[in-house]
């Protein structure tokens, strides 16, 4: 009997020990692949101070920006896979590995999807000495132009990047891509009208559109924007091919365990469902999307999937 008791109770400490094992983390670091003050990172930090007082814990934003979003993926890839450091970024992650294919990791085998938050959309904008109105009215000038257009972009690889290329090849024009290191270096020489055309997320123009130092032309999603209801989206402007969903997720470093992934998912939804971030989200265009970590998982390889066959058609290469 005294075997069986000794027995229970050593079964019990393994038990609590596990579970104390499966606990979050006290602090908890979000690594977002971009420059401060970009849109991923302005809703990345809502989110994040969300979590934190959910938790009643420490959950701290780092910028590692670099090579459309390689180097910030591959810090959370590197990572001890113990809930304490997590990946949020967007399509780039399935994007820039397909343009550079010495990334340095997977983005399917070396991460654990945890929870998509959000889907959003992103603003073609020109400079106003440009003197273009509309999508067509850019068109009809970069056709025209003896010498391409440029626009500029956050990075070689970046969400925008692609988007704008996709948006090249719809429309049947030429335009010379600058890639710069984030959205703010490419905002500056886009308001000072050095490059005049820039596919950016809507917090980074926004307020530049409202004071009417830059143009919207249109949107890159399915809907307009409630944030700027009066700009068509590119589909409506005459290009229905013109298919780029934006989306949003959180990862861990593969080799998480089920359980800390369960738990951080419930705390990510839980986080996107206060009224702060719905209030933030509202603001600036984009819809709270939270998936089962198997969901999410589904949906990034099927991502993975798609826009390998667009950066292959596209042609796009390191610059």
């Amino acid at each position: 009997m005294q075997m069986v008791l000794k027995c229970a109770a050593c079964l019990l400490a393994l038990a609590a020990a596990w579970l104390r094992a499966e606990d979050l983390p006290s602090e908890i670091r979000i690594l977002v692949p971009v420059t401060a003050g970009s849109t991923l990172d302005a809703r990345a930090r809502v989110i994040a101070d969300a979590i934190g007082q959910r938790l009643k814990q420490r959950v701290i934003v780092e910028n590692r920006p670099g090579a459309g979003g390689i180097i910030g993926a591959l810090a959370v890839a590197r990572s001890k896979p113990d809930g304490s450091t997590l990946l949020f970024t967007n399509n780039s992650h399935v994007i820039s590995p397909h343009i550079y294919p010495n990334a340095g990791y997977d983005p399917i085998r070396d991460f654990a999807p945890v929870a998509q938050a959000y889907v959003s959309g992103m603003v073609l904008v020109a400079h106003p000495s440009l003197q273009v109105a509309s999508v067509s009215e850019l068109v009809a000038l970069a056709r025209n132009e003896s010498k391409a257009l440029s626009y500029a972009s956050s990075g070689t690889g970046g969400l925008p990047h692609l988007a704008a290329e996709l948006f090249k090849q719809v429309a049947g024009i030429e335009l010379l891509h600058v890639p710069y290191r984030g959205d703010g270096q490419a905002l500056n020489d886009v308001l000072s009208g050095r490059v005049p055309v820039m596919m950016s997320g809507y917090i980074v123009v926004l307020p530049h559109v409202r004071a009417g130092k830059l143009r919207a032309l249109a949107v890159t999603s399915n809907q307009r924007t409630g944030i700027l209801p009066e700009v068509p989206t590119i589909v409506e402007s005459g290009y229905p091919a013109y298919k780029l969903d934006t989306w949003t997720g959180f990862f861990a470093p593969a080799g998480t365990s089920a359980g800390l992934i369960d738990k951080l998912n419930r705390e990510i939804a839980a986080a996107l469902a206060t009224p702060a971030v719905q209030a933030q989200f509202a603001a600036t265009g984009a819809e709270a999307a939270v998936t089962s970590p198997a969901e999410f998982a589904a949906f990034v390889r099927q991502e993975w999937e798609i826009d390998g066959r667009l950066v292959r058609k596209l042609r796009l290469a390191p610059e």
